[in-house]
């Protein structure tokens, strides 16, 4: 795996989020399934409101989250398979610790909302970059809360506003923002938990959609344990699952995150 690789690895899950299973993929659901003119909303704006507040309600909330997942990671048809540990402190800090399969770490992220860090073990190289490093590879409306809301399978509450479309389908409900050239669609279950986010800028041609699926609860809320996610920004094409082994929520841990001296600084 090479120096690029890692770093679209690190920067791939700092546009996506969680597990799909490695073993047996599942399908991404096609946009054009994703309604893009939306039809009848609920009856009245109260109705609507009460909807969207249901949503809401169903995020994860937590304060710390740590996670063991397998990845696989393809970049223009090439597939990378390794494990992660991923830790979360709520608003404040994404830590990423990438291993081959047999073991070895080959990098290391250290996310807050100001700046991406990553150590590529392989080539002895550090590098510091802004938040806006990951534009690079997804929409500029991106911010570390809404990579938090991508990766835990919650709603993106700063793309919900008054004017936010909702359209029932049965047990399900699609909802739509516009925001100036991006459109947010996403997808509930009759549990008001997001089975799709979908972020587009067709001027900026840039896509992301994320899937997600496998529920269990975890200190009694339901986090997604497979999540399939498609990225498209300048020219560049990045699709990661993830499956997660282990979840745990609200417990102690470290985020080590130490620069060798062998280590070359790029910045």
């Amino acid at each position: 795996m090479r120096k690029n690789t890692l770093t679209k690895l690190i920067c791939g899950i700092a546009l996506l989020a969680f597990f799909a299973s490695c073993k047996a993929k599942k399908q991404l659901l096609p946009a054009t399934l994703i309604p893009k003119v939306m039809a009848e909303e609920p009856e009245s704006d109260l109705a609507k409101i009460a909807k969207i507040n249901a949503i809401k309600q169903m995020n994860t909330v937590f304060n710390t989250l740590s996670i063991k997942a397998t990845a696989n990671l393809n970049i223009d048809n090439k597939n990378n398979e390794v494990n992660m540990n991923i830790r979360i402190r709520n608003k404040e800090v994404i830590w990423v610790s990438v291993t081959a399969i047999a073991g070895l770490e080959v990098a290391r992220a250290y996310i807050t909302p100001d700046s991406v860090k990553i150590l590529n073990r392989l080539d002895n190289i550090y590098i510091q970059k802004p938040f806006s490093y990951i534009y690079d590879f997804t929409n500029e409306r991106i911010n570390f809360q809404t990579l938090q809301s991508v990766l835990l399978g919650n709603a993106i509450d700063e793309f919900i506003n008054e004017d936010t479309a909702v359209n029932l389908e049965g047990e399900n409900a699609f909802l739509k923002s516009v925001l100036t050239s991006m459109i947010y669609d996403f997808k509930v279950d009759s549990q008001n938990k997001v089975l799709v986010n979908q972020l587009n800028d067709s001027e900026a041609g840039q896509e992301l959609l994320v899937n997600y699926s496998n529920f269990m609860a975890i200190n009694e809320q339901l986090i997604p344990h497979s999540v399939s996610m498609n990225s498209k920004a300048k020219n560049k094409a990045i699709s990661l699952d993830l499956n997660y082994s282990k979840v745990d929520m609200d417990t102690k841990f470290e985020l080590p995150f130490r620069v060798p001296e062998r280590f070359s600084i790029k910045n």
